[in-house]
């Protein structure tokens, strides 16, 4: 972070200029992961006390105020502020020695289904309200409404004017949309200058479906979020201001007041459902996912902003000199067979190699468990298909720890057309990606038909990477995962493994006599970060108009405009405007119109 003072008049206005999208600085977007469903969480503000399952895990957090250093896990926030005394008259005044409490606060996300909940813990050693003023230490927070786009306030912070009072949580959103609590640490005394305090936690639930009827349970929700750090004021001071003692600093999270917003991203889904395969289908494992079952399988995008995952990891997010310049994702679909899960995973890797100076890969990495156990750090059961070595146009290999039940799994890859593996040099162009596709024979693990079976997979991604071409600045070692990257109780701590249904229903492949209607769907992958496939249906031939807009309504890009014949079709977007300029990260609508027919989705791009 780069500080600067600006001499404001006989005053100091301290800012942060902090440049957008520069390593872990100012996320446009978070991905928030699920809570353990088996668990409940207490509102209670005791974060590392009460609720240590929930909140002491490895996830994404937001690091507020001017001593704070990102880490791979934690995002550094948009901006912050040390007011001129013209503005806080009752503070930060010319004889005051500056922000001397450079207090940091950490906030972390959890959601279940559509229940929010933020934590917070602040070293702050001195924990008070502005006297005189409404503020105090704590979080201020603006939620939009999903239809109307309103803004709703809520609000955890110490505003109570005695000596040792709590937080007070208030809010102007629909009434039971929200709580809050909080805790004080001991030597914490709050509203009190005589020693230094220790801390404090705030803990807040927000039920959005209450705010807002229509939120999903893996939703966006936009937002912006402040934090107040008020020192060493005390009751005395609403008669009589020191503000050459006492201090004003708030740091921001989008905008101060919510005239800019960023976004939570819902996701980690706790659980997908397997369809069951037809009676009269089956599964070749050859990696090339060539049969029609596969088309109506359950899928979901793990990768950067994929909604869906829990989290991901690029390691050199902090070096300047490196550009991430091909962020794929991979999706991963589920079939079973009785017993027997299908798994089968489609990348659109532009570099596919391994990671020269270590022993990870391209691939999958997956962490599986038995109904009953969870394993320890040296008993986990470890099924990894990637491209180890360093042999050029070679496969993906299948290796399994010993703890794995012998013959308990199968798998293979495929490599189209124009990916030639560990081969960036050579005169070869960027690869077409890859497939996989594993069968894992659930039974040997202890799981029956009707199971819901436990697993933790994760996606390697390594670009640029092998030893002929591996260079600090240019090579990339990316991971993404669904439940945890290493299944350790030491490092991922609880909930790490999430659960595949082998559900009775049949996979039905789509009726092949044409559609009825006219349909929009969903894009897919969404969010994405480099190109999005949109899919739409119609009875008969007709005039199709289909456009990509901004949130302010403008065409970006018309993507089909003339007469379309009847069918299903697909349409790509890429994040270019109609004259191939790459757009900004955000949120975009689509709008199909067709004989009278007209439909427009929201999807989001993520860079």
């Amino acid at each position: 972070m780069k500080n600067k003072w600006i001499i404001v008049g006989s005053a100091v206005l301290l800012i942060a200029q902090i440049a957008t999208g520069v390593g872990h600085m100012d996320p446009q977007s978070m991905q928030v992961m699920s809570r353990d469903p088996a668990e409940e969480l207490t509102i209670d503000g005791r974060l590392d006390l009460g609720d240590t399952l929930h909140w002491d895990r490895h996830f994404f957090d937001l690091g507020f105020g001017p001593g704070y250093t990102p880490v791979d896990a934690g995002f550094g926030v948009t901006n912050w502020e040390y007011p001129p005394s013209d503005i806080v008259p009752d503070a930060n005044g010319d004889g005051n020695d500056g922000y001397t409490d450079t207090s940091t606060a950490i906030v972390k996300f959890l959601h279940h289904g559509t229940d929010l909940y933020i934590a917070l813990q602040s070293d702050d050693e001195s924990v008070c309200k502005r006297f005189p003023g409404w503020e105090g230490d704590g979080l201020f927070m603006k939620v939009k409404m999903r239809e109307s786009g309103a803004l709703f306030e809520y609000k955890l912070f110490y505003v109570n004017e005695g000596v040792g009072d709590s937080a007070r949580f208030e809010m102007n959103g629909p009434e039971g949309s929200g709580e809050g609590a909080s805790y004080e640490f001991p030597g914490t005394i709050t509203n009190d200058n005589t020693a230094p305090d220790s801390g404090y936690t705030l803990e807040m639930v927000i039920h959005l479906d209450i705010l807002d009827p229509t939120y999903e349970p893996y939703d966006s929700v936009w937002l912006s979020m402040m934090i107040f750090d008020m020192d060493f004021y005390v009751p005395e001071h609403a008669t009589a201001p020191d503000p050459d003692l006492c201090d004003y600093f708030k740091s921001w999270w989008g905008s101060e007041w919510g005239t800019e917003l960023r976004c939570l991203l819902l996701g980690d889904l706790t659980t997908v459902d397997a369809y069951q395969i037809p009676e009269d289908k089956g599964i070749t494992i050859d990696g090339q996912l060539s049969e029609d079952v596969w088309e109506n399988a359950t899928a979901m995008t793990i990768g950067k902003g994929s909604q869906g995952a829990t989290g991901w990891y690029w390691m050199q997010w902090g070096d300047t000199l490196n550009e991430w310049d091909d962020p794929s994702t991979a999706t991963i679909k589920f079939l079973h067979d009785g017993t027997d899960l299908y798994l089968g995973i489609v990348s659109d890797d532009s570099s596919v190699c391994e990671w020269g100076p270590g022993w990870e890969a391209d691939g999958l990495f997956l962490w599986m468990r038995d109904p009953w156990v969870i394993p320890g750090p040296g008993e986990r059961h470890e099924v990894k298909l990637m491209y180890f070595g360093n042999v050029v146009g070679d496969t993906a290999k299948l290796e399994l720890s010993a703890s794995v039940p012998s013959g308990a799994v199968e798998g293979k890859s495929y490599e189209p057309p124009g990916t030639v593996t560990h081969a960036d040099t050579g005169g070869c162009g960027p690869d077409h990606g890859y497939s996989l596709e594993l069968v894992l024979h659930t039974d040997m693990w202890g799981y029956v038909d009707g199971d819901s079976v436990w697993m933790a997979p994760v996606i390697w991604d390594m670009d640029h990477s092998s030893w002929d071409v591996f260079d600090e600045h240019t090579s990339d070692y990316v991971k993404s995962w669904w439940g945890c990257e290493w299944a350790d109780i030491n490092f991922d701590k609880y909930y790490m493994y999430r659960q595949v249904y082998l559900s009775p229903e049949v996979g039905i492949a789509e009726d092949e006599s044409g559609p009825k209607v006219c349909m929009l769907r969903q894009n897919y992958p969404n969010p994405f970060s480099r190109t999005t496939a949109i899919r739409y249906e119609l009875p008969r031939k007709t005039h199709t108009v289909l456009k990509v807009y901004s949130l302010t309504g403008q065409v970006v890009k018309t993507l089909v405009e003339g007469n379309v014949e009847a069918g299903i079709h697909t349409v790509y977007w890429d994040g270019t405007t109609d004259g191939n300029m790459k757009v900004a990260n955000g949120v975009y609508f689509y709008r199909i119109k067709a004989e009278g027919f007209s439909e427009t989705r929201r999807m989001l791009l993520v860079r």
